[in-house]
């Protein structure tokens, strides 16, 4: 039996081990690929306080040696199911069944793809999916957006002051409008394939074969969150987006969420770590009752 089973070892569900661990408290995690989370696909992160410019590999190996060297236990396991018997949290992985007092779910939301050949394979040099993640990255240089909602366009608008130009590209039938001079705007168009030279982006060509030739790209489809596996337990939330109180509690009491999965303004590493931190203490205060 754990005290708190934690399922995601992003930035927000270490934080939280770390609070946990040093608490006394007997926590494990549960990552169905490798520590880090989304960390590990940004190109650079130079936004996090103590950190300039380092490699996101590096920073995903910092935090990750931190646990080990706290003890705290990562097993690399799916979880398919949670369900809640009596106050029994009951966690159900690709490799066993696990059983804990209290639950914080941390694993992130994932980004929707374009599903064109070269995509995945140019993270990080050269293709994002944050543009306040990276952008900086990119000062003086020429991108691309792609994307059909209003924080796409307003991505656009941040990125148009650091980027030397930037393409818009609106696969969307309605035509927008940016009101600025280097933001240029393709209308009802699509990517259809992705260029690389020298391992790393060159250009992006597009339905109608016009091609651009791009230091970066950004594509800004939206999120999916990873809920699939607690949708059996009733959970209130937004668009797929856990709703949490300012404990980061859900609606079921001993079940806490943080990180990327919740409802909120503002998503990014400095936040995440700091709700991991905030459902880590006040687990800790429901756990010391």
């Amino acid at each position: 039996m754990y005290d708190t089973i934690i399922i995601g070892s992003g930035p927000s569900g270490m934080s939280a081990a770390i609070y946990l661990k040093n608490a006394n408290k007997k926590v494990v995690i549960f990552e169905k690929e490798v520590p880090g989370g989304k960390i590990l696909k940004a190109k650079k992160i130079n936004n996090y306080l103590g950190f300039n410019n380092i490699e996101p590999s590096q920073i995903s190996y910092d935090m990750y040696k931190q646990l080990i060297d706290l003890n705290i236990d990562i097993l690399i396991e799916k979880v398919i199911d949670v369900k809640k018997e009596n106050d029994i949290i009951i966690v159900k992985t690709n490799k066993g069944e696990y059983q804990s007092k209290t639950l914080l779910i941390a694993c992130g939301r994932v980004e929707k793809s374009l599903n064109i050949e070269n995509e995945s394979k140019l993270i990080g040099k050269g293709i994002s999916y944050c543009a306040e993640c990276d952008g900086s990255l990119y000062k003086d240089k020429i991108v691309s957006v792609v994307g059909n909602s209003s924080s796409s366009i307003e991505e656009t608008i941040y990125l148009s002051n650091i980027a030397s130009k930037v393409y818009y590209i609106n696969y969307s039938n309605e035509e927008i409008n940016i009101n600025k001079e280097n933001v240029y705007i393709i209308n009802n168009k699509k990517i259809v394939s992705i260029q690389e030279k020298d391992d790393k982006l060159y250009s992006i060509t597009l339905s109608d074969n016009e091609q651009i030739i791009n230091d970066g790209l950004f594509i800004l489809n939206g999120y999916t969150p990873n809920t699939e596996f607690i949708k059996n337990l009733n959970i209130k939330g937004d668009n797929g987006y856990i709703l949490v109180s300012n404990d980061m509690q859900t609606n079921i009491d001993g079940i806490y969420a943080s990180g990327d999965i919740i409802k909120k303004d503002l998503y990014q590493i400095i936040t995440a770590a700091s709700e991991g931190a905030v459902a880590a203490v006040n687990i800790i205060k429901s756990l010391n009752k």
